[in-house]
């Protein structure tokens, strides 16, 4: 099929409705919905899948993001993470750049057809973790809070960080100009788009948090009406960012910083965001049954060994290494710092990518590679952090209420 129609939502919402009667039961057994969805994606992608490269499909991606990119800025806790701020810097401003430039390096390397542009593509994309696949690890409470923390604040931003240079990888690829000096030419393309995303995102964020805080001062507006509101506030930035000329997931991230940072009501009253994540939960998984389809599409047309062996390395060396230079001299015992080096899984950030490459650039070779390397990828890595999340968290959690240093507590 080539967009999303009535048969595939149908087929979503059962999907849905059964994950909601026994998702419980089945994430004890290490099942979790991505898995869930991801496999069902693959076995339907021939009767009722959708074709990646669909307008449809586009457009669902890019709201998904701009969904996931507010809710996750707007759930930083800026207030709680003033007081130990420094293992989220540390793992943002060293450890995320350390992997794009290595794992865009390893990219080009095996794979030299996808030029610099193209290793500049999947080394942001692979280095954008995802906090829905690493919620067992950062909800449970044996694990220390210090690490919960950095977990969250990282998964929050980190795509955020990393969505800018996919931009700009995907306009120089796009105009077939994969070189550095093409990057450097899409890059001065984008930034007037950029930097009016920036402005009008704070701009909506900041007014918005006033406009929440107060009515709510006044009582103007009861809770559920609130958390309607905060479910809308992304698309409201969604829309005036398009009619500006913004870069949408720029003002989308930004603005759900502005409005995290100054808004008093998603502090005090949490319970207004729940709508928001209920729906980025929602997007999410709708997300995995298309990445299924979007594996069949990639591997019907072949299947190469270096995208395993970019996959693999990226779920493992490529994100250990960094970590674990990101937090030397940290003071941290090393189990913590395997155990934050290990729990960065790819997910949803990398799949809309990969929708969005398909979108944006011809049905070639060096698209297949790039979005055959996503799709390994996020194959591997919401079954192995899947399947270790609970139990790997439960074990960590145990040694650092025996063994671990003070400072892995703090």
């Amino acid at each position: 099929m080539e967009n999303v129609d009535g048969v595939t939502l149908a087929v979503l919402a059962a999907l849905l409705t059964g994950w909601a009667l026994v998702g419980r039961r089945a994430e004890a057994w290490g099942i979790t919905a991505p898995i869930v969805f991801l496999v069902s994606g693959i076995v339907l992608a021939e009767s009722v899948g959708a074709d990646p490269g669909a307008p449809t499909v586009h457009a669902l991606a890019e709201a998904t993001l701009v969904l996931v990119l507010f809710h996750d800025a707007s759930t930083v806790r800026f207030r709680e993470l003033r007081h130990d701020p420094w293992v989220a810097v540390r793992l943002l401003a060293v450890g995320f750049p350390v992997a794009v430039l290595m794992t865009a390096g390893v990219s080009w390397w095996l794979l030299p057809s996808l030029g610099f542009a193209g290793a500049l593509l999947v080394g942001a994309a692979l280095s954008a973790t995802d906090a829905s696949l690493g919620a067992p690890t950062v909800l449970n409470p044996a694990v220390p809070v210090r690490v919960r923390r950095a977990l969250n604040v990282e998964s929050g931003l980190n795509d955020g960080l990393a969505t800018p240079l996919v931009i700009v990888a995907i306009g120089a690829l796009a105009a077939n100009a994969d070189s550095a000096d093409g990057v450097a030419e899409s890059v001065a393309l984008e930034l007037p788009s950029g930097v009016l995303g920036v402005a009008v995102g704070i701009a909506i964020g900041l007014v918005a948090a006033i406009a929440f805080d107060a009515t709510r001062a006044w009582g103007l507006s009861d809770r559920r009406a609130r958390s309607v509101g905060v479910l809308a506030l992304p698309l409201v930035t969604f829309g005036l960012a398009e009619i500006a000329g913004a870069n949408v997931f720029l003002a989308a991230f930004l603005g759900g910083l502005a409005f995290g940072r100054f808004s008093r009501t998603v502090h005090e009253e949490e319970q207004v965001t729940e709508p928001l994540e209920i729906a980025a939960d929602v997007l999410g998984v709708v997300l995995w049954f298309l990445a299924g389809g979007m594996a069949v599409r990639v591997l019907r047309e072949g299947f190469k060994v270096e995208w395993l062996v970019i996959a693999l390395l990226a779920v493992t060396v490529l994100r250990l290494v960094p970590v674990a230079l990101a937090l030397l001299r940290s003071g941290l015992a090393w189990p913590t710092r395997l155990f934050l080096g290990w729990f960065g899984p790819r997910g949803v950030a990398t799949i809309v990518f990969g929708l969005l490459t398909f979108e944006a650039l011809p049905a070639d070779g060096r698209t297949f590679d790039i979005v055959g390397v996503f799709t390994l990828t996020v194959m591997l890595s919401v079954v192995a952090h899947g399947l270790t999340a609970a139990p790997w968290a439960e074990r960590y959690g145990r040694w650092a209420g025996a063994a671990s240093p003070r400072a892995d507590r703090a």
